[in-house]
């Protein structure tokens, strides 16, 4: 990934970030899909102030070619939230100030318990459905990632897109879907 372009929101009292996140992201998401469908490119995030209490209010898009990022035309595409988000023209990812490389990923969370102790019971028919219950609300795995809450284009409904992200030493690239989202593939960090 050598080219990037920066997104920052500006959150104010009556429209907070996390809405912002929810209108960036769906839009963003649309933008990903139809440039994927023209032009097969693909687009990576980052969450520059990323910790485990949220992504913060800086997103980088990065892309392979300096044109990729062009032919988003991200003030157009983002021209409704003009008001609320500051857009950096496209530049060479900086090359001296890297610090590593992250993969930034989607994280789905298991089944309910309730789902799978009915799992576990009928695949373990010496097992009531109590006793799974039981087992299940013991395994249960306990996480805190942040999330952008995003809003479902096929049927409507929100839901959490967690994020979680892994440092690593070197660059790779296997390819990004279309939230710019990769459990394998890495973006720079600076």
């Amino acid at each position: 990934m050598e080219y990037y372009q920066e997104i920052t929101l500006i959150p104010d009292c009556e429209v907070p970030v996390m809405f912002l996140w929810t209108k960036l992201f769906g839009t963003l998401h649309l933008a990903f899909v139809n440039q994927r469908k023209e032009n097969n490119a693909e687009f990576g995030i980052s969450f520059p102030q990323y910790s485990e209490n949220g992504v913060g209010e800086k997103l980088r898009i990065f892309a392979e070619k300096k044109e990729m990022l062009e032919a988003l035309q991200l003030d157009r595409v983002l021209n409704r939230m003009q008001d609320y988000v500051h857009i950096v023209s496209v530049r060479k990812v900086p090359v001296k100030r890297l610090t590593g490389y992250a993969i930034y990923s989607r994280y789905q969370p298991d089944a309910s318990v309730e789902q799978k102790a009915r799992r576990y019971a009928k695949r373990h028919p010496e097992s009531s459905y109590e006793e799974a219950l039981e087992l299940m609300k013991q395994r249960t795995e306990k996480y805190q990632l942040p999330y952008i809450q995003i809003k479902s284009l096929s049927n409507g409904q929100f839901f959490p897109l967690f994020i979680r992200k892994k440092t690593v030493e070197e660059e790779s690239n296997y390819g990004f879907g279309t939230y710019g989202l990769s459990a394998k593939s890495s973006v720079p960090e600076f």
